[in-house]
């Protein structure tokens, strides 16, 4: 069977660990500043502080944007379901806002008629808010109008739309996870950056060393994100023959589709036309891991009937798999992955 992830870590990214840890400074010091300046000036932001934890990177950005017990938050029902840990930890009410079926985003015209002061943005599988203008045939970012948006780029870093749009190009506040399945992996923790306008609004409230991310970490981090280009652009290589593969079939790829659209080829995941428990029982005869994409979604504990509530993310919900992507894949098993894919019942 093949496994269904590997992280992506090279032997110069673990000398960049090792050289931290030869000079003797592993806590939270000069490394952890030069990563968050590495990543602001990636998003093009001007300040950031880098977490322990992506639940508390969360926590800080939603109170740094002012949210409050009671104040109305817009979210994906597709976003991780740890978004629900960090709402009832502030009191924040979480308003479910259904998805544009084209990008896979919150819809905008559902955002602004929510009621939300704030949009926690939510962009999956390497997906980016930018649509299709038929009247001026460009591509444009959405508008989210006088919501305030949080944006998460764990997944998405490293996409792009031309050289006008990249992930990290809309919300006044960016977050973005490094655990170990991340695009960016510094072996745990988060990264918030702010534009100018919020940077001051953690003025003595920043967290405490026991909060922030160790130098140790910042070093893999650091090396990882330097690679980010290279790594998305190998990993492309991949995808592109999955795409082939899959359009033999009846079903799509999930998210944008999009001439413009450069993914970061982060994951590979399928919104079928039939039922994902025959995807999988077909896959795995043939040693191909296959899971549920939004396995662990905010959707896995809702009350309620999930077409009655947001019936684009639901159907998303039910009917996207989620199929093996990463650098390590042998040429064998990128071969075998492509030819199921190509055979989806």
């Amino acid at each position: 069977m093949i496994q269904f992830y590997k992280p992506t870590l090279k032997r110069r990214d673990m000398d960049s660990v090792l050289q931290t840890m030869v000079n003797e400074k592993i806590g939270p010091g000069e490394r952890a500043k030069a990563f968050v300046q590495s990543f602001c000036e990636t998003v093009g932001v001007s300040s950031g502080i880098a977490f322990r934890s992506y639940p508390d990177c969360l926590f800080y950005a939603l109170t740094a944007m002012g949210v409050t017990s009671g104040t109305k938050v817009a979210v994906s029902p597709l976003s991780p379901d740890i978004y629900r840990t960090v709402f009832d930890r502030i009191g924040a009410e979480m308003v479910f806002v259904d998805i544009d079926k084209q990008n896979g985003c919150p819809d905008e015209a559902l955002v602004a008629q929510s009621g939300a002061e704030v949009l926690l943005l939510y962009e999956p599988f390497g997906t980016l808010p930018v649509r299709y203008n038929e009247k001026t045939t460009f591509v444009e970012s959405c508008d989210y109008g006088e919501v305030k948006v949080i944006e998460d780029i764990s997944e998405s870093i490293g996409s792009k739309v031309g050289e006008e749009f990249s992930a990290g190009k809309i919300g006044q506040i960016v977050v973005c996870a490094m655990e170990e399945d991340s695009v960016v992996s510094a072996g745990g923790g988060a990264v918030m950056a702010m534009t100018r306008e919020y940077s001051g609004s953690l003025h003595g409230k920043r967290p405490s060393r026991y909060l922030t991310m160790p130098d140790m970490n910042a070093a893999l981090g650091m090396v990882q994100l330097s690679n980010l280009g290279e790594n998305c652009a190998r990993r492309l290589e991949i995808l592109k023959v999955y795409q082939q593969s899959l359009a033999k079939t009846r079903h799509r790829q999930f998210g944008l589709g999009l001439v413009e659209f450069s993914s970061n080829a982060a994951s590979f995941a399928v919104m079928l036309d039939s039922r994902p428990d025959e995807t999988m029982k077909f896959a795995n005869a043939k040693k191909v891991p296959v899971k549920m994409a939004f396995a662990d979604c905010l959707f896995k504990e809702v009350e309620g009937d999930p077409f009655e509530i947001a019936p684009v993310a639901a159907s998303f919900f039910y009917r996207t798999v989620e199929f093996p992507l990463y650098l390590f894949l042998k040429p064998d098993e990128i071969d075998l992955v492509s030819k199921v894919v190509a055979h989806l019942p």
